[in-house]
């Protein structure tokens, strides 16, 4: 009741008790506990409503789950793609809402090993533009950092933060307005990492407040997917003999990390 009290209450009596047993055990030298296995492992299994499950792609996915379950299949997963799609041509969030060409990713839609998120895709087709797109040497230089490490864009899941080409620097509501897109997105692709090119595609998974996560070769969380920060490639490229030396080293430290990552997870 309020004002009462709350001293003799059963719960609190309990706790009492509790913080007393271990402050004893702490004075006389005990520092860890057993556990039984199984509790443990009860604890720290992920929760299904946490995780999307990995599923096969369509060409070898399997029955629906018995019993009228609702199961995640790859017919689940193009229904609500193309409802991602629809949202994005109706979307007139920002000013470049009535822009032709929305950018959904290319590859693998379905458990890839790596989704790799770009910044924006400026238009035009001036060199930084270009290599905004991961076209011409950008795309070149992106190219030999991934088969540095065994991969290949074909393989990887690869999309724009921004879904709309943009004329300059994005403008903070078209990168909330398109973050809400792209989470969905890489939440129905599910990809065992996701790697990030440059601030704004960190800005864009993690929010504003991703300067922490948005710093090269820190590994943040999507859900349950890992991510990680990568220079974008276009930096490199402008960046100057001096610069560029230290910020490819840090890429490849980036690097290293996500194939080791990638070879311990299944």
């Amino acid at each position: 009741m309020p004002g009462s009290d709350p001293s003799g209450h059963p719960f609190v009596r309990a706790l009492d008790d509790v913080i007393a047993a271990y402050s004893l055990m702490r004075e006389c030298g005990v520092k860890t506990l057993p556990v039984d296995p199984g509790a443990w492992a009860a604890f720290a299994a992920p929760s299904p409503a946490q995780a999307m499950p990995r599923v096969p792609p369509p060409a070898q996915a399997e029955r629906p789950a018995p019993g009228g379950a609702p199961a995640d299949t790859p017919a689940d997963r193009d229904a609500a793609m193309g409802l991602l799609r629809d949202d994005l041509r109706a979307c007139r969030a920002c000013a470049y809402g009535a822009a032709e060409g929305r950018l959904l990713g290319q590859g693998p839609a379905y458990n890839p090993d790596v989704a790799l998120v770009n910044g924006a895709a400026l238009e035009g087709g001036d060199p930084v533009a270009v290599g905004s797109r991961l076209e011409g040497e950008a795309g070149a230089l992106l190219d030999r950092m991934l088969a540095a490490i065994g991969l290949a864009r074909p393989a990887l899941y690869v999309t724009h933060a921004l879904k709309c080409p943009v004329s300059g620097r994005p403008p903070a509501e078209a990168l909330r307005a398109c973050s809400a897109h792209l989470r969905r997105e890489l939440a129905l692709v599910n990809p065992r990492a996701i790697v990030l090119l440059g601030p704004v595609a960190a800005r864009a998974v993690h929010g504003s407040g991703a300067s922490a996560i948005g710093t090269v070769g820190q590994w943040g969380l999507l859900g349950r997917i890992p991510t990680i920060a990568l220079h974008h490639p276009m930096r490199l490229l402008l960046a100057g003999d001096a610069l560029s030396v230290n910020l490819k080293r840090e890429n490849w430290a980036a690097l290293q990390a996500l194939r080791d990552r990638l070879r311990r997870t299944p």
